[in-house]
């Protein structure tokens, strides 16, 4: 076993990879995708850690996936780069979780100012955390305090994923993805389980945009069932989900709630 790459040529094999996808880019005629010139100077080791953490932690999961690299890149890197308190590294976790949920209510209430409309059972919820983001931190989300404060919210608890079918607003005592939800002696989760969703959760909401994905999807399944190559039973099961999805379209097209509706009021 070889040691660990020092600091110094990490530095210069980052550097090495941004000529390389610049030069692929052009290459190909993709000039959107050169990697600009950063007026802060060279992506260091240093700084690429921020950078990676901010798109592990907007993935489904990423929160552990975090906990994961990090903690494989501590034993491996050099002191300087690796020696991080455990304290620290909560914090870098919360903030990046900070800023996805601030991200994720920022686009929300964007596209619901633009006329979006909203159905599910936490619709209201969904509008009402739109609008209190709106009020309490448009403008201002910096501070620690303030980041701190969005993670406390439980009101402003909501997951969305630019791929998912829906959005989550997560509250414990609702969340049908908690198996050990309401049982003495156990800590509620703060965060949904992805890998357990429940299609009957109190907790869902769904905009237009997800019933746009949603008719994407039923249009996807439409091509392969009329290709003819899938076996009988996987058949019988795409038209089961092009059913159910279907059903989420008419539902949603029928209960939708307007931002500025007076339907929205709790």
């Amino acid at each position: 076993m070889g040691d660990a790459i020092s600091v110094r040529t990490a530095n210069a094999r980052i550097a090495r990879f941004a000529a390389w996808a610049n030069t692929l880019a052009v290459a190909h005629e993709r000039d959107h995708e050169v990697i600009p010139a950063d007026p802060d100077g060279a992506v260091t080791l240093r700084r690429l850690r921020r950078t990676v953490a901010w798109f592990i932690n907007r993935q489904p999961g990423g929160r552990i996936a975090l906990v994961v690299q990090y903690g494989h890149l501590r034993a491996s890197l050099a002191e300087s780069y690796g020696g991080r308190s455990r304290v620290d590294m909560l914090q870098i976790l919360d903030l990046e979780q900070a800023l996805a949920t601030a991200d994720t209510l920022a686009a929300a209430a964007e596209r619901l100012d633009h006329g979006e409309g909203v159905s599910g059972p936490a619709a209201t919820r969904y509008i009402a955390a739109t609008q209190e983001f709106q009020a309490a931190y448009t403008g201002g989300f910096a501070s620690k305090r303030q980041y701190k404060a969005l993670l406390d919210n439980p009101r402003l608890q909501v997951f969305d994923h630019p791929k998912a079918l829906l959005t989550c607003n997560h509250d414990p005592l609702k969340a049908l993805c908690d198996p050990n939800r309401g049982k003495p002696g156990t800590q509620p989760q703060r965060t949904p389980s992805q890998d357990r969703c429940h299609s009957a959760c109190a907790n869902i909401s769904r905009t237009d945009t997800h019933i746009e994905r949603i008719q994407v999807e039923v249009d996807r399944i439409d091509v392969e069932i009329t290709d003819g190559l899938v076996p009988l039973p996987i058949h019988q099961r795409l038209r089961q989900r092009q059913a159910t999805l279907n059903e989420i379209i008419t539902r949603h097209q029928a209960t939708r709630i307007l931002p500025n509706s007076s339907e929205n009021t709790q």
